[in-house]
């Protein structure tokens, strides 16, 4: 113990870096338990700890433990709060159709292509409110759907999805945080008529603006490279085609279409870059005033417009989050870069957004970025003095910093790639093999071409020769547009793998945590979680049978060890478990449908039968708000 205290107190500059592990902690707690926890015992554990923090009061080794308690029952505390004040404006509906008229609150397409929109302010024929939001898919060829604008329309409208699978992914608990409680599809024309409550300055003109730059994309560059130009400047991804998105993600780059750090962090550091090297060649303004805070305020401004241009989703916000609070340190003088800042980030979206801890995008985000961040603690400072090493020329000393800036673009995207592994292999079980070549060739050229071009499309738009930089920012895609389609056609460019189970994922994370957050040599112990971890998927069993959709989508392991699946059913949730058992490119055999009368779906949701064990998709998700 004695030791404990000694490694502890040598590394409590890096305490508070644990502070959102610790409040992650709670929420994820939350998350696993099988039934919903009453308010009331939340209330006795905090007065219970109240307590116990007064019993302790002069013990400062169990003051301590109980801040550790006290910060991981924050996490949980919130966590619930914020699930029950969404609940009570979530009614459960009944599959049926109804006519609706509603706002259009949010407007993308989905894994078909196809146009979706995000009804609220809804109201039935009888002029009733309805209580929720509903996610609709639009079948016919509608182009007056605008964000912000009301329509009519009659909708076949169903409760959201549930889980389908024993350990898979759950779509209604994701839905249920962000308020919608219904989903479906519309076969018949949608009608625009006056909103009611009219749509505030701010969402309606930003979608204006999204919408104006789109077309100007669409029209100043050839369809390819403007349907990636408008997913990374506006994000838009309605131009793009099925092919496009397939090729990005099987060689690695689609996180180049996901407005997230990667891009608010170049353009912001662009223009930080950009604003100093201007004051610098005017020396009244350098001398004048403080160059640095300058920029940090410039970067600030180009990243809200940034922000506001591309719609705003939460990656981004995620990221502007981040990104900010980096800028913010630089204008209060403290370290830009480093794991305190990053914590802080992590807190602030944590507290207002609990549910994100289980979101894709936070854990892919935070994974890339804390990798990264350690890294650079490590390595960073000896660029630094490379590059402030001894006297030399103004064109060798740019030459050095391109040469640093190159190699720096190759080494993070190894580093984030490395990161996030693990994630990408829980989440998509899939793993493009060619990802860290593809990357070295595209970082250079998204760092050197695109992002620059796309800085100076934003500062040249009110002077309306934007077009100019969009012209090299569409030949940048081009390349990449053409290096991804190669790369996606080779042999083998992806590998299909099992998910980590879940016990296995948090091994790793905390492996790598504990890697990466602490200074001292015992940081190392964290690899032996990582290789416990990546371990159990030896462990990974293909289910004999998988069933959901009320018996109607089934799957069966055939002999060579892969899944099967059935004519019937669902056919998104049958995929979803092809993948999750590597199994979508399975040779099918003729196997008889097994006798499935025997299972209740209203009551197990879905099962999975491993010999003469069955394993209910309902025991996995328990009972709780979003999926009673």
């Amino acid at each position: 113990m004695q030791k404990i205290q000694e490694i502890l107190s040598a590394e409590k500059d890096r305490l508070f870096a644990w502070v959102p592990v610790l409040f992650g902690l709670g929420i994820g707690l939350y998350f696993a338990l099988p039934k919903e926890p009453p308010l009331w015992l939340t209330a006795g554990l905090i007065e219970i700890l109240l307590l116990s923090a007064y019993v302790l009061r002069y013990r400062q080794m169990g003051l301590k433990v109980l801040a550790a308690v006290a910060i991981v029952l924050a996490g949980f505390t919130n966590v619930q709060l914020k699930a029950h004040y969404v609940a009570k404006d979530m009614p459960l509906i009944q599959e049926n159709a109804v006519y609706l008229r509603g706002q259009i609150e949010h407007k993308d397409t989905n894994y078909r292509g196809r146009p979706r929109i995000v009804l609220g302010n809804m109201e039935n024929l009888a002029g009733d409110k309805i209580k929720g939001r509903y996610r609709l898919t639009i079948l016919s060829n509608n182009k007056t759907l605008d964000v912000g604008k009301c329509v009519e329309l009659v909708a076949e409208v169903a409760p959201v999805m549930k889980a389908n699978l024993v350990g898979g992914y759950q779509p209604d608990r994701k839905l249920f945080f962000e308020g919608i409680n219904g989903g479906g599809y519309v076969a018949s024309g949608v009608f625009e008529i006056d909103c009611s409550k009219k749509p505030g300055f701010f969402t309606t003109n930003i979608d204006k603006w999204r919408r104006k730059l789109s077309a100007m994309i669409a029209e100043k560059l050839p369809l390819e490279e403007a349907s990636v130009a408008a997913a990374i400047v506006a994000g838009n991804r309605e131009l793009m085609t099925q092919e496009q998105i397939a090729a990005y993600r099987d060689s690695g780059l689609a996180h180049f279409l996901s407005i997230s750090g990667l891009h608010m962090s170049m353009l912001a550091g662009l223009m930080f870059f950009f604003v100093r090297f201007v004051m610098a060649c005017i020396p009244a303004l350098a001398l004048r005033y403080n160059s640095k805070k300058a920029a940090a305020v410039m970067a600030i401004f180009i990243s809200t417009i940034y922000l506001c241009i591309s719609g705003a989703t939460v990656p981004t916000q995620r990221a502007y989050i981040m990104t900010f609070v980096v800028l913010l340190a630089v204008l209060f003088e403290r370290q830009a870069i480093s794991m305190r800042v990053l914590a802080i980030a992590a807190m602030i979206i944590l507290i207002i957004s609990p549910q994100m801890l289980i979101n894709i995008s936070f854990q892919l985000s935070f994974a890339a970025v804390v990798g990264l961040v350690a890294f650079y603690e490590r390595c960073g400072r000896k660029m630094e003095r490379y590059l402030a090493g001894e006297r030399i020329g103004t064109t060798r000393k740019l030459l050095r910093g391109a040469m640093v800036y190159f190699i720096g673009i190759i080494v993070a995207d190894l580093v984030a790639s490395l990161a996030t592994l693990p994630l990408v292999i829980y989440h998509f079980n899939r793993v493009s093999l060619y990802t860290s070549i593809t990357n070295c060739v595209a970082g250079p050229i998204i760092g050197f071409v695109i992002m620059p071009a796309i800085l100076l499309v934003f500062v040249t738009m009110p002077l309306g020769i934007s077009w100019l930089p969009l012209k090299v920012a569409g030949w940048g895609i081009g390349l990449i547009n053409g290096l991804t389609a190669w790369v996606a056609s080779r042999p083998h460019a992806v590998a299909e793998v099992y998910s980590f189970p879940l016990w296995g994922l948090v091994l790793i994370v905390f492996g790598g945590l504990w890697l990466c957050l602490w200074h001292s040599k015992w940081r190392y112990w964290g690899i032996i979680a990582i290789v416990c971890g990546g371990l159990s998927l030896c462990l990974v069993k293909v289910p004999d049978v998988v069933a959901g959709d009320g018996g109607k989508a089934v799957a069966v392991k055939n002999s060579t060890g892969k899944l099967q699946v059935f004519d019937g059913g669902n056919k998104w949730m049958k995929q979803n478990w092809l993948d999750k058992f590597a199994s979508s490119h399975s040779v099918e055999e003729d196997i008889d449908m097994p006798d499935l009368s025997n299972i209740d779906f209203d009551k197990e949701i879905g099962v999975s039968i491993y010999g003469n064990k069955i394993k209910s998709v309902r025991d996995y998700v328990g009972y709780r708000l979003w999926n009673r």
